[in-house]
């Protein structure tokens, strides 16, 4: 009844080609948009449970999208509406949005700066899309080492998703559509989903172009002194709330200070130490011990919450004169108007960048994996033959170590992907793979101490050391062409070894031993 019960999926694409059977051939950007727990059942059920699912069939629905100006608001559109009958956040519907895309590129580049209390540096992870971090972490995470190194560089609390983005910014200052308030603290506290909403209407940066290192580093500053607000107010469990208004009073807090210093915090500042000084965390303290009890005692009702979703609340703390805190304490937190600070736009997210993380992942797969990696996709189908290929020219220039082109490691990558959606438990070798590795390097260095003692001259050239040397320079490519060929004809029996060809192969000996032939 499998049919019967299952809605099947949605998937919409930009293109597709069918083979002369009506089967798929080719397909690009494909994107499940509903139908995301079936694909996940089936999967774990044949990783996981090892059951047999070559005899289970299920309906998919295709959209080809061919406007391409269109694709984000049409594919966000068809998960909107296939989604109804399931409880989806609308901010998943968004995250095809431009803003959002470049936002994620330039997280991914953007480092924190050294500071005392952390030498190593370090990103602030933003998921445009749910689970984002956790794939990302099981994806690059396939060692101990590389799940530490990941967690290192990738900290946990330095994870962002798109509703604290909206909840960073919305809380921090007022947005006018005329003399209509659109953004504003109130937003923030009517919740999550309305308040990202109304983010991605009212508060996105016009175009993608404008998201860049300097719009970074300020939404993270933002975030950071949300975040110390958050500390500062308390917890019930710990007993050492202000109150039980947090949700309310944090972004009241942040969009008060900032109206009350004309919108001379310094952002800059709290980005390049990565947190908030004493002096601002304490003013911030004091505003929210003051903040708490004005809003209860202004409220028409006790339903405190709802009173704060309102515009009428928010002007009320806004304008209110009588509040009792020491601007003087924090000056060296302002902007000084006197003195301009120039801030460069140094993020780069140019496919360099993108090689350079990419050629770490394909080196550090050690060879002999790449070699069952191309025996994998020949047993199970999984990579063409062209990949299959791939796999072992990989394998051999890690090996002798050759320089690895940009698309080499392009379809490097492509491999490792399709492994990590495949065959994941192929990556749990890779230590055990290493070890061999460092083994072999280390038996071939001993072999290459003993081959520099060698007096090449008291060497015999025969016919097998010739073929061991042919053999060795057809991976390596050390001899100049024409040398190469006179061994290799001499090798395979077309020219005879003469005693003069000796003494030249001997030179060519010379040159490959300097460049790890140990094949003696």
């Amino acid at each position: 009844m499998f049919l019967a019960y299952n809605n099947g999926i949605a998937a919409t694409a930009d293109a597709m080609e069918l083979d002369g059977d009506g089967n798929i051939r080719v397909i690009s950007n494909l994107q499940i948009v509903n139908g995301g727990q079936t694909t996940a059942s089936i999967y774990h059920t044949e990783k996981k449970d090892k059951a047999d699912i070559s005899d289970i069939y299920v309906q998919v629905k295709f959209s080809i999208v061919k406007k391409k100006d269109e694709y984000a608001n049409i594919v966000s559109d068809i998960s909107k509406y296939a989604n109804t009958q399931n409880k989806v956040n609308n901010a998943d519907f968004s995250a095809n949005n431009p803003i959002l895309v470049e936002l994620e590129k330039v997280s991914r580049y953007v480092m924190t700066p050294v500071t005392p209390e952390r030498s190593i540096q370090t990103y602030w992870f933003f998921e445009r899309a749910r689970s984002q971090y956790k794939n990302i972490r099981l994806k690059e995470g396939f060692t101990k080492s590389r799940q530490k190194a990941f967690d290192l560089k990738y900290p946990k609390n330095q994870m962002f998703t798109k509703v604290e983005l909206a909840k960073y910014i919305n809380c921090f200052e007022e947005v006018y559509e005329g003399s209509k308030l659109v953004i504003g603290p109130h937003i923030v506290v009517r919740g999550s989903e309305k308040n990202y909403a109304q983010f991605v209407a009212k508060n996105l940066p016009s175009s993608a172009k404008k998201i860049n290192n300097i719009y970074f580093e300020d939404t993270i500053a933002k975030a950071i002194l949300f975040k110390a607000a958050d500390e500062l107010y308390g917890t019930k469990r710990k007993g050492n709330n202000i109150g039980e208004l947090k949700s309310v009073v944090v972004p009241y807090t942040i969009g008060l200070l900032n109206h009350m210093v004309a919108g001379r915090i310094n952002l800059y500042k709290i980005w390049k130490n990565q947190k908030v000084s004493e002096s601002l965390a304490k003013v911030l303290y004091s505003l929210m011990t003051q903040v708490n009890p004005f809003i209860m005692n202004i409220s028409p009702s006790n339903n405190y919450l709802e009173w704060a979703k309102k515009e009428e609340c928010w002007t009320a703390v806004r304008d209110n004169s009588e509040w009792k805190c020491d601007l003087k304490s924090i000056e060296e937190d302002l902007i000084n108007l006197n003195t301009t600070v120039t801030r460069k736009v140094t993020v780069n997210t140019d496919t360099d960048d993108k090689y350079d993380h990419d050629l770490k992942i394909v080196k550090s797969i050690p060879y002999k994996l790449w070699i069952k990696f191309a025996e994998w996709g020949a047993e199970s189908g999984m990579l063409s033959l062209n990949l299959q290929s791939k796999a072992k020219e990989i394998a051999n220039d890690l090996k002798y170590n050759h320089k690895l082109t940009s698309a080499t490691v392009s379809r490097g990558m492509t491999i490792f992907d399709k492994v990590c959606e495949e065959n994941y438990e192929l990556l749990e070798e890779i230590d055990r793979l290493k070890e061999e590795e460092l083994e072999e390097k280390e038996q071939k260095e001993k072999q290459r101490n003993t081959v520099r003692n060698i007096n090449v001259n008291e060497v015999e050239i025969d016919i097998e050391l010739i073929k061991r040397m042919v053999e060795w320079d057809r991976k390596n490519r050390v001899l100049e062409g024409w040398k190469f060929k006179i061994m290799h004809d001499v090798a395979i029996g077309l020219k005879p070894l003469t005693d003069k060809l000796k003494w030249g192969f001997r030179l060519n000996l010379k040159t490959l031993l300097k460049r790890g032939f140990d094949e003696l």
